[in-house]
């Protein structure tokens, strides 16, 4: 039997010096990557870590987009037969507007880059497609917009209207930026956008591969929101994926956690028009996220 390997890429951006900067998102990946090495059974050698402020030791590159395109690239071509890939998002979302004439208005959800460039459902979803021999790529994206951002993916845990509570922190910055500023700040530094547009092939109706795994930070038209003020700041859906997990001797299944996480949400006094969604195959509803729990001792 072929030995399953665990390889990740997590990406943080806090968008430094910009009047676009996020200040939790460094925090977001160091402890990510704490849980997925010390309790989910990754190589520290098979873990590449993407962020614009370093972290000591853990980062590799910069997270512009070409670099993180090379490094999904890298995971996805390089993963044999049954592995669990990991790709992991802090920072910004948007959402661009499609206008193809004889069809209806929609939205192409996307990340964005610390150099304000964007990697889209699309894209993402060409990864999951190129996945071989039941290897499986689950992503976990908290940013705004994130909601079905692998194009095509099943809805498994969807909307559920959150009632507004109280919060003890200082500031709720939204982790989404709207298109239209990124795309003039781009074009007045005559910088064009690298991401590829759908073929005519390709829509959201196409469904993925069955590898292909989606906890999104909320819902594809709700914002999910960096914590300030209140102590260290950090993403809400980030740090109540890692409270769950945290307190659990047994890894919960990937509905599960996001459903706990919601909940989670709500006890925080954050859960405002943020849903943390699972969208995957029926077979991936309840299998254990990222493989489970690996040599644990508590």
């Amino acid at each position: 039997m072929a030995r399953v390997t665990k390889r990740a890429v997590l990406v943080g951006c806090t968008y430094n010096k910009t009047r676009f900067s996020l200040y939790g998102c460094i925090n977001d990946v160091r402890k990510m990557n704490d849980l997925i090495v010390n309790r989910l059974g990754f190589r520290k050698e098979n873990v590449k870590v993407l962020t614009d402020e370093p972290l000591p030791e853990l980062t590799s590159a910069v997270p512009t987009a070409a670099d993180i395109r090379d490094a999904l690239s890298e995971m996805v071509e390089t993963a044999g037969a049954g592995d669990v890939l990991f790709f992991y998002f802090s920072g910004h979302g948007t959402a661009i507007p499609v206008y193809v004439p004889g069809r209806p208005y929609r939205e192409e959800k996307a990340i964005v880059s610390c150099d304000l460039d964007l990697i889209t459902g699309i894209e993402l979803r060409r990864l999951v497609d190129k996945l071989t021999g039941g290897a499986t790529l689950t992503m976990a994206i908290d940013s705004s917009y994130s909601g079905g951002l692998i194009a095509g993916g099943k809805e498994q845990v969807g909307s559920n209207t959150m009632i507004p509570f109280p919060t003890s922190y200082a500031r709720l910055i939204r982790k989404s930026i709207d298109y239209n500023a990124i795309r003039d700040i781009r074009s007045k530094a005559s910088y064009p956008f690298s991401f590829p547009w759908p073929t005519d092939q390709e829509t959201d109706s196409s469904p993925p591969q069955d590898g292909g795994i989606l906890l999104s930070g909320c819902d594809a038209n709700e914002t999910s929101f960096d914590l300030v003020g209140g102590g260290e700041a950090y993403g809400a859906f980030t740090n109540t994926v890692l409270t769950v997990i945290g307190k659990r001797r047994d890894c919960p299944a990937n509905a599960r956690l996001v459903y706990e996480a919601r909940e989670k949400l709500k006890e925080d006094g954050i859960g405002v028009e943020q849903n943390p969604c699972l969208y995957c195959s029926n077979a991936n509803v309840n299998a254990p996220f990222l493989g489970g729990f690996v040599n644990i001792e508590l």
